[in-house]
């Protein structure tokens, strides 16, 4: 461990981390913004709620005498004010504690920003088109929404301008009304949601919706229930209709949402889906039945259905991602 530890210390130009819901992940980057093989730990709620006191466990665990100034943090919520509390962890993030504790101000990032930065280096994701849909040209100048289904939904804007630079606008988009475009799922999501105005599109969108949608279907039709976990439903989704139905209501209800997202953010140049319940229902998400929920029935019918839609598994996207947004370490 001691020749790795003096190697990584040698190169160690930044830290990256991301603090979500399963744990919190830290990596060391080199003087040329790239994460440095072998750094990257993984820790979970046993190690305290500071990030702080886990990053002191990082630094020795890495064997480093000390740790580099320059930091950059994704984070599952909006990263706003000083004190980042972790939706549903007991972990937060001090912006002022990290800047004492490493001598400069962090950068702190919501994770699906940090997604897009890792989106807009074409190494760290293959995209993987979704049906005929037209194929994302995502090097090529324009904007593109980037979506993340996972145990939330998460939302952010990749911009790529003409120079070759980029910008990214991060959201809290997932936690915006839902609207149905239909009766039957309009009366799916009241049947799940009484009395509840509006319902949340997070809710409805994301494995705990999944969960719902299969409950709720299975007890209007008076079916067994097979499945208690969203990947146990995705999993039954070729051979159990019960679990086929749950989550294809699931993806007609993404894309109807997806739909209102490029018309509200101006996503015309392509959309691209990440997260592991994403990969699980890209089948689903590909058929045709699914790109008719896409491109809807309004004005901007036709200009929908030429936007591109891809989705793609990121390794690591968040590290990767907060490496990228921090950038090269110039001096």
């Amino acid at each position: 461990m001691g020749s790795l530890a003096e190697g990584m210390h040698m190169d160690a130009a930044g830290i990256v981390g991301h603090v979500g819901r399963k744990g919190l992940r830290f990596a060391l980057t080199d003087r040329a913004g790239e994460v440095v093989p072998g750094s990257m730990r993984l820790y979970g709620s046993e190690h305290g709620s500071s990030v702080s006191g886990t990053l002191s466990t990082f630094q020795r665990d890495s064997g480093l005498g000390r740790l580099p100034e320059r930091s950059a943090i994704a984070v599952a919520g909006l990263a706003r004010g000083d004190a980042i509390s972790i939706t549903h962890t007991p972990w937060y993030v001090s912006r002022s504690g990290l800047r004492a504790m490493l001598g400069q101000p962090p950068l702190i990032l919501n994770d699906f920003e940090a997604e897009a930065w890792a989106l807009s280096d074409h190494r760290h994701g293959a995209l993987l088109p979704l049906g005929a849909a037209p194929t994302v040209a995502l090097q090529a100048p324009g904007t593109y929404c980037v979506i993340g289904m996972t145990s939330g939904l998460g939302v952010s804007v990749l911009v790529h301008k003409p120079d070759g630079s980029v910008r990214v606008l991060a959201t809290e988009a997932g936690h915006a009304g839902f609207a149905p475009a239909s009766r039957a799922m309009a009366e799916l999501v009241a049947a799940i949601f009484p009395n509840r105005y509006p319902v949340v599109a997070e809710h409805v969108i994301s494995a705990t919706g999944l969960v719902a949608i299969y409950n709720e279907l299975a007890s209007t039709q008076k079916l067994a229930k097979r499945a208690t976990k969203p990947e146990d439903i995705t999993r039954l989704a070729n051979i159990d209709p019960l679990a086929r139905q749950a989550c294809e209501r699931l993806c007609e209800a993404f894309w109807t949402y997806t739909s209102g997202l490029v018309l509200t953010l101006g996503a015309w140049d392509g959309v691209i889906v990440t997260g592991k319940l994403a990969m699980a229902l890209r089948e689903i998400l590909a058929l045709e039945t699914m790109a008719t929920a896409f491109h809807g029935t309004g004005k901007y019918m036709r200009v929908l259905a030429t936007v591109p839609r891809a989705v793609t598994a990121l390794d690591h996207g968040e590290l990767n991602g907060a490496a990228r947004a921090l950038g090269p370490r110039f001096d």
